[in-house]
């Protein structure tokens, strides 16, 4: 693995590594609010730790970017960015359910009897997981409890 390839191997890692201890940062001034985002963080940082160690020891390459469609990716991104701009303004329900629904519709499922059930599913799962079972506070604009 020559030196270019290996500092795209590594730049992952590092980059969830310093995302963790950003976020432990954060969450410790946050009280017991923040016992959830620290508690995501530190496993992330533990896969950040070993997928480092592993990269490093192994030196086989693992990111490959050939046959990647960037265009694809793009929309993804700017899917997610619509996501969290829009999450306040219409609720958590209606534009995860959008979201979900065109992920799905991004990875080539084009059955519109598939695409409504699973995302209606994936919302309602994620919603009882955050908001019932961890307590988590979302933005609702309807069944607000």
């Amino acid at each position: 693995m020559n030196n270019k390839q290996l500092m795209i191997e590594l730049a992952m890692p590092v980059a969830f590594m310093l995302m963790a201890a950003y976020v432990i940062v954060k969450g410790l001034s946050m009280g017991s609010e923040g016992v959830f985002p620290i508690m995501c963080a530190g496993v992330l940082l533990i896969c950040a730790v070993y997928l480092l160690v592993q990269t490093l020891m192994k030196r086989e390459v693992v990111v490959k970017l050939e046959g990647v469609n960037l265009p694809r990716v793009g929309l993804t991104l700017l899917t997610l960015l619509v996501y969290v701009f829009l999450l306040k303004k219409i609720g958590y329900a209606i534009d995860t359910f959008l979201l979900c629904a065109l992920v799905i519709r991004s990875l080539g499922y084009k059955k519109f009897h598939v695409i409504v059930p699973c995302s209606v599913i994936a919302v309602a799962v994620t919603f009882v997981i955050f908001k019932v079972l961890l307590s988590v506070p979302l933005p609702m604009v309807f069944l607000d409890f």
